[in-house]
């Protein structure tokens, strides 16, 4: 699909049905025929349409002499559709490319942040301006999105105090992903940014300058928020898991202190019930009971000796 729009001398942007000068054309999930009708018309290497559309594209910056176009990839945070328990996030790739006459934005699927730059005045002539919005409004999804997984975090965590569950582990795991994911490709973009401060092939004016900055500082923070909630969740992992051990122990030393206690009668009983001769006299009444208190003593001297030796 592609969508073609360009601010009025109001700055309000609007949709165009052709491909205007100085217009953004956003293009999403886009044909083998549209990606080249995009790159003939408007000049583009088709490379450039081509590569962001690959999810394991790595965020980068990269200038065409022969067109004079930049290409700009970055990753942005997006619901992962196989997770269906919980938001769990995957990174994916946009790529913004800055063109003689035309910027364009191409991406596998649509992307909700760009509907809010919609509703914003931004001039599309401003080119190297715009792409820094994008690249702003990228930024702050990471912050958005690490509020979500923090609170989606908080409810597990009091969840599990009161009971322990596979399902409480595995949404931990699935939180554990995203912050992967969020760690990987906010330090690529950040490379990205740094890039971007270096390079003559996109042209920047003081105020992009400070706008670029403004990026640089919410990546900064987004990775730092990411590594501080990763190992928090590494924390929590780890004392639960100390924590099922332990309760793993318990069990296991009870189940054996009732083998135990419940082996000796069963030993005392085995010893007298042998056909052969023994002290006690088979005829003699009493028998049973001198039985069940030799067993008995065993039960107290043993259990006496765990007691001194602090296992109960």
């Amino acid at each position: 699909m592609i969508i073609t729009y360009k601010s009025s001398r109001d700055g309000i942007l609007e949709i165009k049905e052709n491909f205007e000068k100085n217009s953004w054309i956003n293009i999403t999930s886009p044909s083998e025929e549209e990606l080249k009708e995009v790159s003939h018309l408007c000049n583009i290497p088709i490379e450039f349409l081509e590569d962001p559309l690959d999810l394991e594209e790595s965020a980068r910056i990269q200038y065409d002499e022969e067109t004079n176009c930049s290409l700009i990839v970055n990753d942005f945070p997006t619901i992962d559709v196989n997770s269906h328990k919980l938001d769990s996030y995957i990174t994916i790739p946009i790529g913004i490319i800055l063109g003689s006459d035309y910027i364009v934005t191409v991406c596998s699927q649509s992307d909700n942040f760009l509907d809010n730059l919609i509703k914003k005045n931004i001039n599309t002539l401003m080119k190297s301006r715009f792409a820094l919005e994008i690249l702003f409004s990228i930024s702050t999804q990471y912050i958005e999105k690490l509020k979500k997984l923090n609170k989606q975090r908080l409810k597990i965590e009091n969840n599990l105090r009161n009971s322990l569950t596979n399902k409480q582990l595995y949404d931990l795991m699935e939180i554990e992903k995203s912050l992967v994911y969020f760690l990987t490709s906010l330090k690529a973009n950040a490379d990205v940014i740094t890039k971007l401060f270096r390079t003559n092939s996109v042209k920047l004016y003081e105020d992009d300058k400070d706008l670029l900055e403004d990026v640089r500082i919410e990546i900064n923070q987004g990775i730092e928020t990411t590594e501080l909630y990763t190992r928090i969740l590494n924390s929590i992992a780890g004392s639960y898991s100390s924590l099922i051990s332990n309760e793993l122990n318990n069990t296991m030393k009870t189940l054996t202190l009732f083998t135990v206690f419940l082996t000796l009668p069963t030993l005392v009983f085995s010893f007298f019930g042998m056909n052969v001769t023994l002290p006690i006299a088979d005829n003699d009444p009493s028998s049973w009971i001198i039985t069940l208190i030799i067993a008995l003593t065993f039960v107290i001297w043993i259990g006496l000796a765990l007691w001194k030796r602090k296992i109960f």
